[in-house]
């Protein structure tokens, strides 16, 4: 057999070199634990005569070899013994296992893997939500978070509400980066991923330092000491090494994880026609001109499409989903959903379920069920709307709210498809005895409970590791803008600001997901002429669109394009067609 020239990603060690551990023991005070020089204890290397038949998938060989630890006391005491740390490793999976002989408290864990940086080296860190911008940098690039914006702005705006600005601190110096969930390291066409193989337990924090030639992983803890005798895993990640498309079917592969059976989206969402300003008028209007425009060209077979038509946020005050705003809507928005089916599409409706606003009945009425710091005080998300507040997911009371909104949108009123924004208010800090990880993924399961097994979910404004397999659908960047990357002062602003040129970054760098956690939703396109756009910037949306996601949607008035866009949008809805035809080969 002829042997392949390994790609980059195989030939690199990626070796763990260092465990980190702080803990509280109940009677005895805080210690530390640190074993450093891993890397020669696990050890692995690939045969001499390794001859790859597939470079897509380059699989590392070994024997997996387990490290045991015991954890001192306070102030290095070795008796009386408080626990073991286990690490194991097989050169492709590696573990952190924690066993407590009293109660123990784990506050910060932390393994350090070695890496050799190089000057050519491009990195993906994934950023903290939908929103946050998720691109290949050079290794040796900064992040500058929020350093420079004046804090009366951060605090007016709520800037640090929907990133990881409270959780990570931003040093701004070069070749120091962060992200969350998993990470890739490319040269060339050969790559390295190293990932988190189950965030459900915790968030897991990816940093880089280039200087230092070090990668490390810091996995939430649990808010809740272990009792003597349990044992708990603090961390589970996968290395895979090759191309990249074997790296990530590498990947899920090890999380077990696939996305769920669901068509491609395709058809309107009523947010970049009118924002917030909808009625029903103005829906009916737009449901005939979107139905006429499908009804007006039958070559197209999109059997293997879902055709859906989104009513977006406007209909009520942001928290009181079941008070529909009876002066816009004065028939209700059921016999909408109806009307929608009718015309052959499948009705959706914008939610966020774990959110409210100031102005809000819910706000006013309900103040036991905000979620609060330690000061006592309702943590804002944001100064959307009337200024955003986040739910207390944890209340049994907020719990039922949520259930019984999704009940009666998805059960009454006839929605199948809804789109859940503003998520990670359910994880704005830890509470209830659960970390950020354990709280969102509470609270993907409360919403998947309440809409159902046959209701499409979106997840907009989320940590994207926590709805993989569970969502049919997710953002994968922020809002597109009406121009292509606002004012300048904005772009001093924070990661998850409203940018046409950074969503579209961001459909390029998370575009590997598709089809292997969800269907990836790159948010809209325009063909209108209205938009600050160029043509050739309106041309990279569309076709990034059509290529790379799995909801291709618009908010223009389709009925009122011209013979010109009409070519232009079956073009790229050809794109979606053939790429839909070739994934059920």
């Amino acid at each position: 057999m002829r042997k392949q020239k390994m790609p980059y990603g195989a030939k690199v060690a990626m070796e763990p070199a260092a465990l980190k551990l702080y803990y509280r023991c109940s009677e005895q005070g805080t210690a530390r634990f640190e074993a450093c020089a891993l890397e020669a204890q696990l050890a692995y290397s690939l045969p001499a005569d390794f001859e790859a038949e597939d470079t897509e998938v380059c699989r590392t060989f070994g024997h997996p070899v387990e490290l045991r630890f015991e954890l001192p006391g306070p102030n290095g005491a070795p008796s009386p013994k408080v626990g073991t740390a286990v690490v194991s490793f097989d050169g492709e999976v590696l573990a952190v296992v924690i066993e407590a002989q009293t109660e123990l408290l784990v506050e910060y864990c932390a393994v350090t893997l070695r890496h050799a940086f190089s000057g050519d080296e491009q990195v993906l860190l994934n950023g903290y939500q939908s929103w946050t911008d998720t691109v290949e940098r050079p290794a040796w690039g900064r992040m500058r978070g929020l350093k420079g914006v004046p804090s009366q702005l951060v605090e007016r705006f709520v800037l640090d509400g929907g990133g990881d600005y409270a959780i990570v601190d931003y040093s701004a110096r070069r070749g120091r980066q962060h992200g969350f969930t998993y990470a890739t390291f490319r040269r060339q066409d050969g790559m390295v991923l190293v990932g988190s193989l189950d965030e459900s337990r915790g968030f897991t924090l990816v940093k880089t330092d280039a200087a230092a030639g070090t990668v490390m992983l810091e996995t939430e803890c649990p808010a809740s000491a272990l009792s003597p005798g349990q044992a708990i895993e603090f961390g589970r990640y996968g290395i895979a090494r090759g191309t990249m498309k074997g790296c990530y079917d590498r990947w899920f592969n090890l999380m077990g994880i696939s996305a769920r059976k669901a068509k491609p989206l395709v058809g309107y969402t009523s947010w970049y026609r009118h924002y917030g300003e909808i009625d029903e008028a103005k829906l009916n209007d737009d449901l005939d001109g979107v139905a006429g425009f499908f009804k007006c060209d039958v070559r197209k077979d999109l059997s293997g499409v879902q055709k859906v038509f989104q009513i977006d946020d406007g209909y009520c005050k942001v928290g009181d989903w079941l008070d529909v705003d009876s002066a816009k809507f004065p028939s209700g928005l059921r016999p909408l959903a109806g009307r929608i089916r009718a015309e052959g599409f499948l009705p959706g409706i914008w939610l966020a379920p774990f959110v409210c606003e100031e102005d809000s009945r819910l706000f006013r009425e309900r103040p036991e069920w905000l979620l609060r710091d330690a000061a006592g005080d309702p943590v804002a998300t944001g100064s959307q709307w009337s200024r955003g507040f986040a739910l207390d997911t944890r209340n049994v009371d907020v719990r039922s709210y949520i259930l019984e909104v999704l009940d009666t949108v998805v059960r009454e009123w006839g929605f199948g498809l809804l789109k859940l924004d503003f998520l990670y208010a359910a994880c704005m800090l830890p509470h209830g005895g659960l970390n950020r990880g354990e709280l969102m993924a509470d609270a993907v399961s409360l919403l998947r409970k309440g809409a159902g097994e046959k209701t499409l979910l979106l997840g907009c404004g989320v940590p994207l590791a926590s709805v993989f397999g569970k969502f049919e659908y997710c953002r994968i960047g922020c809002d597109v803008g009406l121009d292509w990357d606002d004012l300048p002062h904005m772009r001093m602003l924070h990661r998850e600001r409203i940018s046409t040129k950074n969503s579209l970054s961001n459909t390029y760098g998370r575009a590997p997901l598709d089809g292997r956690a969800f269907g990836n939703d790159p948010d809209v396109f325009f063909l209108r002429d209205d938009v600050r756009l160029t043509p050739a910037q309106r041309d990279e949306l569309l076709f990034a669109d059509a290529d790379l996601g799995s909801v291709f949607l618009t908010s223009d008035d389709m009925g009122q394009w011209p013979a010109a866009m009409r070519e232009r949008y079956y073009k790229a809805l050809d794109i979606v067609l053939e790429r839909m035809s070739q994934s059920s080969r």
